[in-house]
């Protein structure tokens, strides 16, 4: 009896630790107010984040949206391996693919009243809220290591503006 709850017990922990790796729901790892308007410098984030050569980096399809109302920016890195629409034509992991999905044209979205949850699975979500003229509050969620890159872009773009 007592070896079977042990096993029970292992079982559990090992599928609620499975269940864990693929959520959405991602840590908070950054939070700093930064210089700039929170569209101009998630628009040099997103440029730099399309730039980066990195094969780690070039998994994520980047999504950029802009929420005028609110006065807020997002960039979401969007996991390719999970995406429904990535092929063998065009995933990363494919060397001869052709990546189709990069793109730093934000998605602008007038009416939205509060900032859209991820709708898959993602490496890090960065969000740049407008606080004053010239300064803006950036938080990021997500994975240590893509988290620590796009911050780190996201420090140099801020020192620009």
């Amino acid at each position: 009896m007592k070896n079977r709850l042990i096993i029970v017990t292992i079982l559990t922990a090992s599928l609620a630790a499975c269940a864990g790796i693929n959520s959405k729901d991602k840590p908070l790892r950054y939070e700093e107010t930064i210089n700039g308007n929170h569209i101009d410098v998630a628009r040099c984030v997103a440029g730099k984040l399309n730039a980066d050569v990195r094969k780690l980096m070039q998994l994520y399809h980047y999504i950029f949206r802009i929420y005028p109302d609110i006065e807020t920016s997002q960039i979401y890195a969007y996991d390719t391996r999970f995406l429904p629409y990535i092929y063998s034509s065009n995933s990363p992991q494919n060397p001869d693919a052709i990546r189709e999905y990069t793109n730093t044209k934000p998605e602008i979205l007038p009416d939205a009243k509060k900032v859209i949850a991820a709708e898959y699975i993602y490496g890090f979500v960065l969000t740049i809220r407008n606080t004053g003229s010239t300064t803006s509050v950036a938080t990021m969620k997500g994975d240590k290591y893509v988290s620590g890159i796009a911050w780190d872009y996201l420090q140099r773009c801020a020192t620009k503006h």
